[in-house]
């Protein structure tokens, strides 16, 4: 009727997926196997991060865990994730530059190349490599990454990686407390191969008992510089016996310590006031205390850091 108003029509919203495919990734090839038309698998609630893959379009993948998990619906039987993506999902420190948007998803096939398409790196698994699932993804176990890795890492990185593995920093049980020997061995056993020669390097620089990456990298600014070589979190004593604490750094001979201080050290007001009474506690015993924090690690600060710690050691 002339005057009347016409119904407003928007968009359509998309079909439910069937009840399989609505809690996660999945692949085309099971959705069209369940009857799902090529045109639901362009809708615009889904978003493809890998080819022949669908996920909410929703999904944050800017983590390269996420990716992973994005991928999972595309493995084979045997394939498993490997190399840097397995140091990930172990919870293993690594550098952001391989953890980002833009890292790509180490996948591991027993005697070929694997999946080959943007945004994958297929590696052949090398020796007798085992794999568990970690949160329901299969992963190489957390030492054979770490070898993998040693031509995709520096060598501090490697360190860091390494000493994590022989500490307490992963979430995992099996990603932590691993033996020296175990490391050394798994080292060895990559005789002949490309990065050896830095995981043994690597392997002389890691240390049980490294609870942080910042500890890592605060023991190798000053193992470099050339002051002598402090313990790793072991707990001191006053001359009656009486625990003073645990400190990242220390050398006991000089009554020296160095503890790292990051932002959760000053946002915690209780771990604020404890770390402040663990200080008081091992000036009164004759410690000298030396706090760092990020800044002290590069640059003009790191010299003055350095050149405050030859001080204490020497004098």
């Amino acid at each position: 009727m002339p005057g009347s108003a016409r119904p407003e029509h928007g968009p359509m919203s998309p079909s439910r997926l069937p009840e399989p495919l609505r809690d996660g990734p999945f692949s085309t090839a099971r959705a069209l196997a369940l009857g799902v038309g090529p045109g639901r698998l362009r809708g615009p609630d889904l978003a493809s991060p890998f080819h022949g893959v669908r996920v909410p379009a929703a999904n944050d993948l800017d983590d390269a865990c996420e990716r992973a998990l994005a991928l999972a619906p595309l493995l084979r039987p045997g394939w498993c994730f490997s190399h840097l993506t397995a140091l990930l999902l172990w919870g293993l420190p690594l550098p952001l530059s391989t953890s980002g948007r833009q890292a790509p998803v180490h996948v591991g096939v027993p005697g070929g190349r694997g999946p080959r398409r943007p945004g994958v790196v297929g590696h052949d698994l090398v020796g007798d490599v085992s794999h568990v699932e970690v949160e329901g993804l299969p992963v190489v176990d957390p030492v054979s990454a770490w070898c993998q890795s040693a031509t995709l890492l520096t060598l501090d990185a490697l360190v860091a990686v390494g000493d994590a593995l022989a500490g307490s920093w992963s979430r995992h049980p099996a990603a932590r407390g691993r033996p020296m020997a175990e490391l050394a061995a798994a080292v060895e056993a990559r005789a002949g191969t490309r990065g050896v020669g830095r995981l043994r390097d690597a392997l002389t620089l890691v240390r049980p008992r490294v609870e942080s990456p910042k500890e890592t990298e605060l023991r190798l600014l000053l193992l470099r510089a050339g002051l002598p070589e402090p313990e790793v979190n072991v707990k001191r004593r006053d001359p009656l016996g009486r625990y003073l604490g645990q400190p990242d750094l220390s050398w006991a001979g000089r009554l020296v310590s160095a503890e790292y201080e990051g932002d959760e050290h000053r946002s915690d007001p209780h771990r604020w006031r404890n770390d402040i009474d663990r200080v008081e506690r091992f000036t009164d015993a004759g410690w000298r205390v030396v706090r760092v924090t990020q800044r002290d690690l590069h640059g003009a600060a790191a010299e003055r850091l350095i050149l405050r710690l030859s001080r204490l050691l020497v004098s």
